[in-house]
């Protein structure tokens, strides 16, 4: 009797990433974390952490294909390694959704938070780079809102 090969299940290939103008809806409220945390030394150092975490749907340039995302707003530490980036996107290995981690200083948090809380927020738009290392360079990114 000849044996049977099982056959593997099939994977799902997704799009590659598009590089360019991308542009997304933010979806309902964020929610964040607020603290401080004592890094091993020498020295020891204490260390703020803030952060919002949204969900959104974002559009591709080109194909105008619409996935889901997840955006976070992360204020720099000193320990934040040093680049030239607005930010940074990669996607998900199981799942079609991608994250983006979008860098803002202290200022723009404060407003930002603020914006999210008045539900004044609701688009924004941001420029992918050609892929490095593991993730896709974020050059620029903004938010719309109306008074």
């Amino acid at each position: 009797m000849a044996k049977r090969v099982k056959a593997e299940p099939s994977k799902i290939g997704w799009p590659e990433v598009e590089v360019g103008h991308w542009s997304g809806e933010f979806a309902k409220r964020p929610s964040g974390s607020i603290g401080q945390h004592v890094q091993p030394g020498p020295p020891a150092m204490s260390v703020e952490f803030t952060y919002l975490i949204v969900g959104a749907a974002v559009l591709t340039p080109q194909t105008k294909m619409r996935w889901p995302a997840v955006v976070s707003f992360w204020v720099r530490t000193p320990f934040t390694p040093e680049r030239v980036e607005a930010g940074f996107m990669f996607k998900s290995d199981n799942m079609p959704s991608f994250n983006l981690g979008l860098e803002v200083t202290r200022p723009q948090f404060t407003e930002t938070v603020w914006l999210f809380g008045e539900k004044l927020l609701s688009n924004f738009h941001f420029t992918v780079a050609q892929r490095r290392d593991n993730h896709w360079p974020i050059t620029s990114w903004g938010a719309t809102f109306e008074l």
